[in-house]
């Protein structure tokens, strides 16, 4: 994996360590796209001074962020195309369950990551379930209806929001 230039240099090993976790728990439970929004996040985290990345284990850090995308995306929902449980996430990762669902939570918190509808970190049907836009007349509809109704044009995407 190479380190983008957008990490400063003294996070990058972390950097490259957390994520060289998370595609291995990746490329064994999850799809590329899932996989590519766990390092997105993670690239994010590093990126910014609070959370400090450098503190704690990388373990803890890697089963963090694949949860935060995992909750985001459903994959905890046995309906979806993948699914996987908590148990197979922190056995996978040797990490504690209190531990990474507080990790995930405090993430979520600090970074202001909306659920089900971050550009960037969930799967497109659930950003254009999820955004809301406000019409003109104050009345909010999700993404998807607004297109269908012809508010939005046809080729509008939810993700060109970032």
């Amino acid at each position: 994996m190479t380190v983008p230039d957008r990490i400063p240099s003294d996070r990058r090993e972390r950097f490259a360590e957390v994520a060289a976790l998370v595609e291995q728990f990746g490329a064994q439970h999850l799809d590329a796209e899932l996989t590519g929004f766990a390092i997105e996040l993670w690239k994010r985290i590093c990126r910014r001074k609070a959370p400090d990345c450098l503190r704690g284990k990388p373990s803890v850090w890697a089963a963090s962020v694949t949860h935060v995308v995992a909750r985001m995306n459903f994959v905890f929902d046995r309906s979806q195309p993948v699914h996987l449980t908590f148990d197979t996430l922190c056995g996978f990762f040797q990490t504690n369950k209190t531990t990474v669902g507080s990790k995930a939570t405090e993430l979520e918190r600090t970074l202001r990551l909306r659920q089900h509808c971050e550009p960037g970190l969930c799967r497109s049907r659930f950003l254009e379930d999820f955004t809301t836009i406000q019409l003109s007349n104050g009345m909010l509809l999700p993404w998807s209806q607004a297109k269908r109704m012809g508010y939005l044009p046809p080729d509008a995407r939810v993700d060109d929001l970032k």
